[in-house]
């Protein structure tokens, strides 16, 4: 007879929050499910070694992601709305396409060198487009639909007030 992967609890548990909560981080899991770090790796290890997840490295992070569940688009976006601030650009970009830089530091209440890191990071990946306007440059997110479709799937595990009610009123305005 063959053997349920997802027999053991712990390893199941883990694997359905990487599936709930696309581009999580290892720690984040260690720290979410208050598994001891040792153990979570261990799951991991046998997961990737079974295709059961990917791990994509992202920066200073590995995320994680359910095995044949996300496109390649989603793959790009998610790192993006696991952070704060660029959480925050793509939102911001979504209810209001064409913000130029000052607007959104403004909206976002942080310094010019860290709006300007996060949207360099962000076009290089092709998340986000920038675009001259007169002297100015305005911000698009590139593919929409993929953002805030991968917003409202998987609202729940941003823990955010900001996305509770962007997807609030993206939903109201598909009505």
């Amino acid at each position: 007879m063959k053997e349920d992967p997802l027999e053991l609890d712990t390893r199941k548990r883990i694997y359905n929050l990487i599936k709930e909560s696309p581009g999580i981080h290892f720690r984040e899991i260690s720290r979410r499910l208050d598994i001891p770090v040792g153990v979570v790796e261990y799951h991991i290890h046998y997961m990737l070694k079974r295709d059961m997840i990917i791990g994509k490295k992202e920066g200073r992070y590995k995320r994680y992601y359910a095995e044949g569940k996300h496109g390649s688009r989603e793959k790009q976006v998610f790192p993006f709305l696991r952070k704060k601030v660029p959480r925050e650009v793509l939102i911001n970009l979504l209810m209001e396409p064409g913000l130029r830089h000052r607007d959104l530091k403004e909206k976002l209440q942080v310094s010019g060198s860290t709006l300007t890191f996060h949207l360099k990071k962000m076009i290089k990946k092709g998340v986000i487009e920038e675009k001259k306007d007169g002297k100015h440059k305005i911000y698009f997110v590139s593919d929409p639909e993929s953002a805030s479709k991968s917003l409202i799937l998987y609202k729940e595990s941003f823990m955010d007030d900001l996305v509770d009610n962007f997807t609030d009123t993206w939903l109201e305005l598909e009505l």
